[in-house]
């Protein structure tokens, strides 16, 4: 495979986690937990975080939870009702640095994913039983699952706070060489 794609998804997935990042730095103290409307700013946010970082591991087994996660703290209520119990948000908050320190790690682990992509790997299943994809289709998995959440935390913030969170292009705005021409 050449550069080209590889370059693209990862300018896109980086982008997409840059506007995760802003997000979170932008959420004021009142709304950080705010419980009153369901899941709070927070537990969006790190559930996002959370299955970035995991999508970006070769596999389940090379996946390390960062230290401070607590059991079933990665899915927000209604998610897994086969798990046998309703799940909701942990009592314990995970608090804006930490998230913020969290983006940064993504950002650094979609850069070490993207740079192992080659003709072979984009082709092969992807380390995830629960989904029949190749680790190329798991990149844009991924990307959607990010920027999905991602819109929850911008709606969040600009209805609840005011707040508007520019778009974020590419982490150096320039596209790759495109391949025709």
């Amino acid at each position: 495979m050449n550069d080209y794609w590889p370059a693209v998804i990862g300018r896109q997935l980086a982008a997409a986690i840059q506007m995760t990042r802003a997000a979170i730095g932008a959420c004021p103290v009142d709304l950080w937990d705010d419980r009153t409307e369901g899941s709070p700013f927070w537990h969006i946010a790190y559930h996002s975080l959370f299955y970035t970082d995991l999508y970006l591991s070769d596999d389940v087994a090379s996946f390390q939870a960062r230290e401070f996660h607590t059991e079933k703290a990665h899915f927000l209520p209604g998610d897994r009702q086969e798990d046998g119990g309703v799940i909701t948000t942990p009592e314990k908050v995970f608090g804006q640095a930490q998230l913020l320190e969290y983006a940064e790690h993504c950002l650094r682990k979609s850069d070490e994913a993207v740079k192992k992509l080659t003709s072979e790997r984009v082709l092969e299943r992807c380390g995830f039983p629960w989904y029949p994809l190749s680790v190329g289709e798991m990149f844009l998995v991924n990307l959607r699952h990010n920027q999905h959440h991602t819109g929850q935390l911008l709606l969040l913030l600009r209805r609840r706070a005011n707040i508007g969170i520019d778009w974020t292009g590419t982490m150096d705005n320039e596209p790759p060489t495109p391949t025709w021409g």
